[in-house]
């Protein structure tokens, strides 16, 4: 691992390396795309399309109830539709009648497509006033609700951004992995997210019952006959402790070398510029320790070339 980094960073000394290390470490994981994901956005909204246009026709009404009542009778597809209206995703839910009132009970609403009868039509036409559905189309909606259910997927997919800082590297590193195995794509294949235990099922590699059920972040399948795990995590100085962290990944590649596979850990983050000492250990200790400069520097493609 030295003379592959003496050579691309352009060092002299195992300590020049770790230097480099920390002297490139980056303070975000974030791309461009982890902000909003449109695709999903566009996707839930085209979902419903005709239904808000369905819906459209209650903005600015003169007999609202009247009207919601002949689109529900009509048209019992929009009934999926109207809890995107709140950000809600579940299609059955309970509310509680009044929290002040402890004997208050809860009302279950189901927005599943169906025919209704005049009482859940009646219930549901409720629940437009008691949630603020009935002001909004009325007082506050003036154009397309389809516009309006676009601003709130957005809205609900921002939420999903904590599990999407948590993936934020495997979302940074995956196309350049596939980018590298690309020009020797007869020779590589990438698995990502899978449990060992596909290797079995679909390659035929022999995988001990220890590692069996764990799940890779990458996988990377040689000429089918060398396996290479490649794991990133990006430590911004929250949660784990940095000893637990790299003695997690150095029992990871023992586990790995007991079954044949070789190990690449791929880290960053503000984390470790107040723990050098754990990742001097982890240079020791690991045989390809990379964070996301040496990944640029080409390291990670020249690793993968030399296992």
């Amino acid at each position: 691992m030295n003379s592959l980094c003496f050579k691309k960073l352009k060092v002299d000394s195992p300590e020049a390396v770790i230097n480099k290390f920390y002297d490139t470490l980056i303070d975000t994981n974030r791309g461009y795309n982890f902000f909003v994901d449109w695709s999903k956005v566009k996707r839930h909204v085209e979902k419903y399309k005709i239904e808000f246009n369905i819906l459209n026709t209650l903005i600015g009404s003169k007999d609202f109830d009247s009207d919601l009542k002949a689109i529900l009778t009509k048209y019992p597809q929009v009934l999926p539709a109207i809890p995107i209206l709140l950000a809600i995703r579940d299609h059955k839910f309970k509310v509680v009648k009044d929290f002040i009132d402890d004997n208050s009970d809860t009302v279950t609403y189901d927005f599943r497509e169906r025919q209704l009868t005049s009482e859940e039509i009646d219930a549901i036409i409720g629940f437009f006033h008691k949630t603020g559905l009935k002001q909004f189309f009325l007082e506050m909606s003036s154009k397309s609700i389809q516009d309006y259910a676009t601003g709130v997927e957005v809205g609900m997919d921002t939420n999903a951004r904590k599990n999407r800082s948590g993936s934020a590297m495997e979302m940074v590193l995956k196309p350049i992995i596939e980018d590298i195995i690309a020009k020797r794509k007869s020779s590589y294949t990438m698995l990502f997210q899978k449990q060992f235990k596909y290797l079995e099922k679909h390659y035929n590699f022999k995988v001990n019952s220890s590692l069996r059920n764990r799940k890779a972040d990458f996988i990377i399948i040689k000429n089918k006959r060398k396996v290479i795990n490649i794991e990133v995590n990006f430590f911004s100085g929250s949660g784990s402790k940095p000893q637990e962290i790299v003695d997690s990944y150095i029992e990871r590649q023992n586990e790995l070398k007991e079954n044949g596979f070789e190990f690449i850990w791929i880290t960053d983050g503000i984390g470790w510029r107040d723990q050098k000492n754990q990742i001097e250990k982890g240079f020791v200790k690991i045989n390809y320790l990379l964070n996301l400069h040496f990944v640029r520097m080409g390291l990670l493609e020249e690793c993968l070339w030399r296992i």
